[in-house]
């Protein structure tokens, strides 16, 4: 059974709730769009939340399988991926931000993941610290060179493509469908993206 089901408009942020065991679906309507993913445990968000960094630790990997999960700032599990359309993510550079659009392009104004996240958040009605390092950039296709570049290259997976993940705990969930059009992160054409949240006995 379906319990939630949020519509994220492209180039914004939209947030939910999914309890323990409850599954969440992120669906990319259209096709090459990237999200960006931050999660705290809803029982103390500003004392444990979604690190990167302890994820890639604790799977000793920067590339994320089925049935290998997403961990806290305490090595605790948040969500584990029971389900993979793409298989590609990264999981190394923080979300883009408005300085990202500054200084790299020389663009003012321009709307990031980190203002779609701060929107996400708003939305919710949470007070919530929201900290751009703390994304897991999902569907993004990053590669590390053998000289130790980082290289992105265009999201080229088709519309409908999904990831699910199973909740380990009691989350809040805040996602931004990503608005970078100045690099092939998105094949330069950001588009819209869908959360759903439904339970764990339901079959896709």
């Amino acid at each position: 059974m379906t319990i939630t089901d949020v519509l994220i408009p492209a180039e914004e942020g939209r947030g939910v709730r999914v309890a323990a065991g409850q599954l969440l679906d992120l669906i990319d309507l259209e096709g090459s769009q990237v999200a960006d993913l931050v999660a705290y445990d809803a029982a103390k968000p500003e004392e444990e939340y979604l690190s990167p960094a302890h994820t890639a630790a604790v799977n000793t990997s920067v590339l994320l399988k089925v049935g290998q999960s997403l961990y806290s700032n305490h090595r605790n599990p948040l969500l584990t991926i029971v389900r993979d359309d793409v298989g590609r993510h990264d999981i190394v550079v923080p979300c883009c931000d408005p300085e990202r659009y500054e200084y790299s392009y020389g663009v003012k104004g321009h709307r990031s993941c980190l203002d779609n996240l701060f929107q996400a958040r708003d939305l919710l009605g949470l007070d919530l610290t929201v900290r751009g390092e703390n994304a897991w950039n999902v569907f993004m296709h990053n590669r590390v060179t053998e000289t130790g570049e980082v290289v992105t290259d265009p999201a080229l997976h088709p519309a409908g493509s999904t990831i699910t993940m199973r909740a380990e705990r009691d989350l809040i969930v805040l996602v931004s469908a990503c608005p970078q059009d100045l690099s092939p992160c998105n094949n330069y054409d950001p588009t819209s993206m869908r959360l759903v949240v439904r339970d764990a006995e339901d079959e896709r």
